[in-house]
Parts: structure tokens; sequence; C-alpha cells
């Protein structure tokens, strides 16, 4: 039975090979050529050596492929498959692996063939349904991303993920209602779904619903350590006005992840908002400290320095800013106010 209707040529973009290359190499002989590089490598060797004592058993060729592409050598991975392949078409993780090195090797058309193969051996298997689908969704085609949906769905109503993608197919086509009872299907079939309340909260939170920030919350409780869901919910409020709220999530984010500088430069901002020049000017130098290089973290904390009447450090921040970030045209024009201001 013949494997898919696949050739290296097809795939791998940074492999340009030909039948007949420059130097007089075959394609294989090019393909040999970068495996040979990994030839060192102890597993590749193991299984090498198996391969050799018996050339028919196409899960040493599955287990190699595995390695290359652990290796980066997607070339040698691509031809492993397709030997595997070649030798057990009936076996489909060897399908789903080569879709897999089609997805990596930046080939959605590769990989949509691949899904194909499985489809048309296993009608049913909803695993290779979702992920045509999102290789359709990532090509922007959502005709034929929800057709997948809607087969997977025949199957297994309540499939969590067929209704989140079904979500993000609405949502980039700009049906948020559509969009929103979808992501709302997903947290009921799949109640610990932290991706289903993120899009829930981002969607609604555009909509200015109250309901965001609960839907946020939700994703918190199912992971304390992700920092985009304070920042989101952080967001929320500081956009509509919450600002304690605001200032309340940001210093929960902080505790969470200290390293993240948007956490102290937005909290700043807030505290401008209030007035509270000092801690605003902290919050600024706190993340410049986290990021050096943080070219609005100099040109905020400058303008805490001029309203502190330090013209001589804000005039350092915003040349420093100026430096980070050539053209700034905010921090140019403070710079040139106050240098005019002090002659």
């Amino acid at each position: 039975m013949r494997f898919l209707l696949i050739t290296v040529l097809s795939i791998f973009f940074l492999v340009s090979f030909s039948c007949n290359r420059p130097d007089g190499s075959t394609e294989k002989e090019a393909i040999d050529s970068l495996a040979s590089k990994d030839s060192s490598d102890p597993q590749i060797r193991a299984l090498t050596e198996k391969i050799n004592a018996d050339p028919t058993n196409p899960e040493q060729f599955f287990l190699r492929s595995n390695v290359f592409q652990q290796l980066g050598n997607l070339a040698a991975s691509f031809r492993d498959m397709s030997a595997a392949i070649a030798l057990d078409s009936s076996n489909m993780k060897y399908y789903f692996a080569i879709a897999d090195i089609y997805l990596k090797g930046g080939s959605a058309d590769g990989a949509i063939d691949a899904f194909l193969q499985i489809i048309r051996k296993d009608p049913a298997n909803t695993e290779a349904l979702i992920k045509l689908s999102k290789v359709y969704f990532y090509k922007k085609d959502y005709q034929n991303s929800m057709l997948q949906l809607t087969r997977v769905q025949e199957i297994d109503q309540d499939n969590f993920e067929a209704w989140f993608i079904r979500g993000l197919n609405f949502k980039e086509m700009g049906d948020t209602g559509r969009a929103i009872t979808a992501f709302q299907k997903s947290v009921q079939a799949k109640t610990d779904f932290y991706d289903g309340y993120m899009q829930l909260g981002l969607i609604t939170s555009n909509k200015k619903n109250s309901m965001a920030a609960q839907y946020f919350d939700n994703a918190i409780r199912i992971d304390s350590t992700v920092t985009e869901a304070y920042y989101a919910k952080a967001m929320f409020y500081q956009d509509h006005g919450a600002l304690e709220k605001a200032k309340a999530t940001y210093q929960q984010l902080i505790r969470v992840n200290p390293q993240y500088e948007f956490s102290y430069f937005n909290l700043g901002y807030v505290y401008i908002l209030q007035d509270s020049i000092d801690m605003a000017y902290r919050m600024f130098d706190f993340a410049i400290k986290v990021k050096p290089a943080y070219a609005e973290a100099y040109f905020y904390r400058g303008l805490c320095s001029r309203e502190k009447g330090n013209f001589d450090q804000a005039i350092a921040d915003f040349r420093q800013a100026l430096t980070l970030k050539p053209g700034y045209e905010a921090a140019q024009k403070e710079l040139n106010t106050l240098n005019q201001s002090t002659k």
C-alpha cells in the first residue's frame, strides 16, 4: 500500500535538495550526509544498528526519526518516518508523527495531507479531525476548520477542544456572540479548561462585560502560576477605571512573578493616574532594574523626576530612552522642552 505522497522537496525549505545536485550527489546521498552528522549520538548509533539488523521493522525507523527530530535534523527525521509508513501504512501514529515534522518544517499543507490520510483510513478519528481543524484555522481557512469540527461533534457533541476551536474561528470571523457561546460550552465540557476561561475573559473584557474578571479568576484558580491571567485581569480593571483593583492585581502578579517588568510599569502608570508620583517613580525604577533596556520605563521615570523638580535626572532618563529607542518622539519632545527651560 502506498504511503503518503510526500517528498523531501515538498517539505524542507531548509534543505533545497534536487534529484541531481550541483556536486553530483543524489537527494538520498544528501540526506544521508545530513544524517551522518548525528551518527555519533549514542541513541542514533544504537537504533542504526537495530535497523541494519532488521530493516523491515518500522518501529525502529519511527524511534530513530524521533531522535533525529530532537536533534533538530528534520530532513533525516522525515526520511525515517516515511520509511516507517512505507513498512506499515496501517499505523496511525506514524502519520501523526510525520504531520508533526511537516508543521515543524513550516509546511501546513504537508500536515493537512497527513491528517487526511488518517481520516480516510479512520473517518471517526477525532484526534486527527481536531488537529486538521487547527491547521486550517492557522491557514485562516475558517470554513474547512469548522467543517472538521462539525464532524468531530457528530461523534462527540461535548468535545471541549472542538468547542474551543469553534470559538476561535467565530472570534476571527468577527462573530463575538457565537464565539462567547462556543467558549462557554468548552468550559462547561471541561470545567478546569484554562484556555477557555482566558478566551472568555479576553473577549468579554473587550465588550466591557463585568464577567471578564470572574473568567480571569477562574483561569487563575486553575493555574495560579501563569502571568497572563493576572495581567489581563489587572488591565481589565485599569482600562475600566477600577484603579484600586488594578493595583491589587498587579501586586499579586509581582508576588507570582517578580521578574515581569510590565507589572511594575503598569503599576507605575496607575500611580501616575492617582497623582502618587513618588510611588510611580519607584515602580518605574523597579521596571528598569528588571529590564535595563526598557525605554518606556526610562521615559516615565523621567516624567516623574520632572514633576518632582529633579530636572537633571529627568534629562538623563529622556536621553537614555532615546538611546534605547532612537526616534522616540515623546522623549525627544520632553528633552527639548527641558533643555530650553534650563538654559
